[in-house]
């Protein structure tokens, strides 16, 4: 073989060889919202995701029905994104959990864990639940703090404090014993301090980050805040295992 045929095959060997060592394949992560008040908003943040830069590249799709729930359907995915207002079957609530304790992602967005929502074992699964008749912080602007002394990888480019616009908190309960990571507090103490405003837990083989903010969504958060949008891709890279 003479040098420059020879040299030309290293080359394409060299090149297939670190290929894979490079490249990172795409997150599949499925958003899920009711068609309620909250679809348009799920589904304008999967294509914000399917925008997002960085590595590995996220690839988002949206539903609405409860069929992306199914075993087999949730299965093709690394993360699930609930964005949800209304009850989520029994049925389904458990093919979540068990979706998390065998090594998916799931990252729970704003009213997911409101207990009129009627769906224990997912507030569980997140680890945090609020009650309306507990009081819930009225609409306003106010900033999201990171707890002093956390660190984490979703932590990772997103500012000390970010400002919501019109957005609201909760009074949380945790459920006694859960192991929970918190993470971000805000700047309201209507409820006496707010240190619930994002947190992340492990279920099994799964990894779990709840985020507070998300509301109005008629001025798209996940689209136009861009710490929030940050906050979010880091959350599903780091409930994939990345």
């Amino acid at each position: 073989m003479n040098n420059p045929l020879r040299l030309a095959v290293a080359l394409l060997l060299a090149a297939a060889l670190a290929a894979p060592l490079c490249a990172r394949p795409a997150l599949n992560v499925i958003v899920f919202a009711d068609g309620y008040h909250y679809g348009p908003a799920g589904h304008e943040l999967a294509r914000s995701l399917n925008d997002s830069t960085g590595s590995p590249a996220v690839r988002a799709d949206f539903a609405n029905t409860e069929n992306i729930l199914a075993p087999g359907a949730l299965g093709r995915y690394d993360v699930l994104v609930l964005f949800n207002h209304n009850d989520i079957t029994r049925t389904h609530e458990k093919r979540i959990t068990d979706f998390v304790r065998e090594g998916g992602g799931l990252v729970a967005l704003h009213h997911v864990i409101n207990k009129a929502n009627g769906n224990p074992e997912l507030t569980r699964l997140v680890g945090g639940f609020y009650n309306v008749d507990d009081g819930m912080i009225g609409h306003r602007d106010f900033n999201i703090v990171r707890i002093e002394g956390a660190e984490h990888p979703i932590l990772e480019g997103v500012p000390e404090k970010f400002r919501v616009r019109d957005d609201q908190d909760f009074r949380i309960r945790f459920y006694p014993g859960q192991q929970i990571q918190r993470l971000l507090s805000c700047d309201i103490d209507d409820n006496g301090e707010q240190n619930d405003c994002g947190w992340t837990r492990t279920e099994g083989a799964g990894r779990v980050v709840f985020l507070s903010p998300g509301d109005p969504v008629d001025l798209n958060p996940f689209v136009n805040n861009v710490p929030l949008h940050k906050l979010i891709v880091n959350s599903i890279r780091w409930a994939a295992g990345n």
